[in-house]
């Protein structure tokens, strides 16, 4: 900035309102700007990504502590969801469940958020308020908690993680008013993840809820998952409700006959005469969140910047597997949770929310530039109002960014598959398959022993 001093008295006058409100202005634009600039650096994933595509889990998860600074203090959610889900892909879940308790700790403290920190993300942008993520992200992780400790041998704990699921799912149903919920009320795949797990578990209690859980997830294939989502009831979970349905009674038995006319019923007992193989596939990468904005112009005709997110694809090719046993035939796993679908779903399901919030931000910043232009002319003049308007112009610019901040170390797809075989040690063939079908690449995995009534959970992850 060039200032030119008169001789006079009037021009000191003029130079000394300059630096006072300049001085000021220049504190204010530092202070925003600084605040603008807490936003998460994206760049991080390229390093990360690359790592898990060579399946080089563990280092990504070092990689990620070693980063901790990179994610600051208002990304302590995602700096841990990030660790816990890539420790889960390393085999190490004790660390997985470690990092992935303390980003649910986080989120529950964030669950009230502090006034000012909601007035500065009217003012500022979404950056400033710390990352307590999406609905179905808090869901996810009990999921991921659950398989770990199966994988640990604790059922019990599994249970502990599949009741917490039931007790979220009711939670974040009471957030929202009525007929202002988001699209996000039900996981169709929760709930039968957790009728499997009550199954393992084995007791009367246990096979009432793994009944209950079942029915549940059928509802929920059949409205939400189906409605939102295009995902339909998996062939899997119908032989898993008869099964479930033929300890409780004929009655049950019966309306799970007319729910699923075509799926033999296996007792319970004759199920237990054999062993389970249960596949989860995680497949692809979930969709990031870029920005993107628009020029407005006001009535002035000045023209503010307004951004908000969006979603983009990540392109893959294996979307699915096949299991084949013994060098024979085998299972081909389903479609039970379309996470990439599910976020572009609830993201286009509250874009009028977040449209209207980011034309009432840029509105604001649109008149405290007016409004300091104003008041500097009228102290300095017109030079002044000039430097206030130009300022404020850049201000509203540099912090009016989009919060393009999600967990994006998540799958874009989890798809189910269960073998039952006779007990014994068998070999079995994964089948990698593109979206038409064909074989894109395979896994061997020899000497499987299973034990009559043991259920056993095989978890398979690729990202290309």
């Amino acid at each position: 900035m060039r200032v030119f001093i008169n001789r006079g008295g009037v021009g000191m006058l003029k130079v000394s309102i300059l630096v006072k409100c300049g001085f000021r202005l220049g504190l204010f634009l530092a202070a925003m700007v600084w605040m603008a600039s807490c936003a998460q650096d994206q760049s991080i994933y390229l390093k990360i990504n690359g790592l898990a595509r060579s399946g080089k889990y563990d280092a990504a998860a070092k990689l990620v502590e070693k980063n901790r600074k990179e994610y600051g203090d208002r990304n302590l959610v995602l700096f841990n969801l990030d660790r816990g889900i890539l420790y889960h892909y390393a085999g190490s879940f004790k660390k997985s469940n470690q990092a992935f308790e303390q980003a649910e700790r986080r989120i529950d403290d964030l669950y009230t958020e502090s006034v000012s920190r909601i007035a500065a993300s009217f003012l500022i942008n979404d950056n400033t308020i710390p990352y307590s993520g999406e609905d179905f992200e808090s869901v996810i992780i009990n999921i991921f908690r659950a398989l770990n400790y199966v994988q640990l041998g604790d059922v019990e704990g599994a249970l502990v993680e599949a009741r917490k699921v039931n007790l979220k799912l009711v939670v974040i149903n009471s957030r929202y008013e009525e007929g202002k919920k988001n699209v996000y009320t039900e996981d169709a795949f929760a709930r039968m993840l957790m009728g499997v797990l009550y199954e393992m578990g084995g007791s009367r209690d246990e096979l009432n809820d793994a009944y209950i859980s079942n029915k549940l997830a059928y509802k929920a294939f059949k409205g939400d998952f189906q409605t939102n989502y295009g995902v339909g009831v998996p062939a899997l979970l119908g032989s898993n409700l008869l099964t479930t349905a033929s300890f409780m009674g004929s009655q049950e038995v019966q309306e799970a006959k007319g729910l699923f006319p075509s799926t033999d019923l296996i007792p319970l007992r004759e199920k237990r005469k054999k062993g389970h193989l249960y596949f989860i596939h995680f497949a692809g990468q979930s969709p990031v969140k870029v920005e993107h904005h628009i020029r407005a112009p006001m009535p002035d005709g000045f023209v503010v910047k307004i951004a908000f997110p969006r979603y983009q694809k990540v392109p893959y090719r294996i979307s699915g597997a096949r299991i084949r046993v013994d060098g024979l035939g085998g299972t081909t796993l389903e479609l039970v949770e379309p996470l990439g679908v599910i976020a572009m779903a609830s993201l286009e399901n509250r874009k009028t929310r977040i449209a209207v919030k980011a034309i009432a931000r840029a509105t604001v910043k649109y008149l405290v530039r007016k409004a300091a232009e104003k008041e500097a002319e009228a102290r300095g003049g017109a030079g002044m109002g000039l430097l206030a308007s130009i300022a404020g112009s850049v201000l509203a610019e540099v912090t009016e960014v989009a919060d393009v901040r999600s967990w994006r170390t998540l799958p874009d797809r989890i798809l189910i598959g269960r073998l039952s075989l006779p007990p014994g040690t068998h070999s079995l063939t994964v089948e990698y398959t593109s979206s038409g079908g064909g074989v894109v690449s395979t896994r061997i995995i020899k000497n499987v022993k299973l034990r009559a009534g043991q259920t056993k959970f095989f978890l398979l992850h690729t990202l290309d």
